[in-house]
């Protein structure tokens, strides 16, 4: 992929992050969270032990933090007495998420919880000041995303944990949308990445292991791969959810010629044709892989 390519496509990705929210809606967003988030976060949370045993306050902060997805499993799973005592601080560079995320809050009546606008690449937090710090599909998208890793360990307590999640592979929505494009009755580019960011290779489990263990120099690394499904409705919910990736799709791969000789109404429509073409009106399941990554900052950390 040419430099020229990948920036584009980060610089989209960026446009669709920020308005997201306008886009499809808080109640497309929060099924999204349910369906597909939230079950990386509760092996995510597992994985670091905050668990339904859990006994000592926690002060976390979740970078990139989307409608909430991790502190709606933290608020279900962890005692009512300990979250009194706990401290829990959202963070999303998407400015555009935060009054959705803040009204969701609300609504959910989060203990302690504070949401706002985080550039998780320069948070500007004090250092050592976390016990938790988690981040759910966000290091892969992240522009500087070495610099987003280390600021997470940075502000780390001694014995602190670092939990992430990212894709290991194209996920089923986009492998629905390149069987479709290659339907279409003219030449459809489809080139998909799990990364945008430049750094790294996020989706490699051998690759973050040797990051955490030895560049981070974190204790207790475990990094595993986790595959589930997800259930689409119908083809509507489909469209409605995973629309404005399709968008960032196209705009990442057609030439502006293509673009204005096939628009938005006829790609999506050709999209929907084949999906009712494979699955008629019932709905089925969509396949993920992802990657859980945790490690712990060593005690005598200064």
């Amino acid at each position: 992929m040419s430099s020229s390519t990948s920036e584009k496509r980060e610089s989209e990705l960026v446009k669709v992050f920020e308005n997201i929210g306008s886009i499809v809606g808080a109640e497309v967003m929060l099924n999204g969270s349910r369906r597909i988030s939230e079950k990386l976060v509760v092996r995510m949370l597992d994985q670091i032990g905050l668990t339904k045993e859990t006994t000592t306050p926690f002060k976390l902060f979740d970078n990139a933090c989307g409608i909430g997805s991790t502190n709606f499993e933290i608020h279900r799973r962890i005692r009512p007495d300990i979250l009194e005592q706990s401290s829990i601080l959202l963070g999303d560079f998407a400015g555009g998420l935060i009054p959705l995320t803040e009204a969701v809050a609300k609504k959910e009546g989060w203990v302690n919880t504070v949401v706002k606008r985080v550039d998780g690449q320069s948070t500007g937090l004090a250092s050592v000041e976390f016990t938790h710090v988690t981040t759910n599909i966000g290091f892969q998208v992240i522009p500087d995303s070495k610099a987003a890793l280390d600021e997470a360990v940075r502000i780390l307590k001694p014995g602190g944990h670092l939990a992430f999640t990212t894709w290991e592979r194209i996920p089923g929505w986009a492998l629905e949308v390149q069987n479709a494009f290659a339907k279409f009755p003219f030449d459809a580019p489809f080139s998909f990445s799990v990364q945008t960011t430049k750094y790294g290779e996020w989706g490699n489990i051998n690759w973050i292991r040797h990051e955490l263990a030895h560049r981070l120099e974190l204790e207790d690394v475990q990094v595993e791969v986790f595959a589930f499904t997800s259930h689409v409705d119908s083809v509507d919910y489909f469209m409605n959810t995973f629309g404005p990736m399709v968008d960032w799709v196209v705009k990442s791969n057609w030439s502006e010629e293509l673009q204005a000789q096939h628009g938005r109404e006829e790609y999506r429509g050709l999209l929907k044709d084949y999906l009712v073409g494979r699955y008629g009106g019932g709905g089925w399941d969509l396949s993920w892989v992802g990657i859980v990554a945790s490690g712990r900052v060593a005690s005598s950390a200064s």
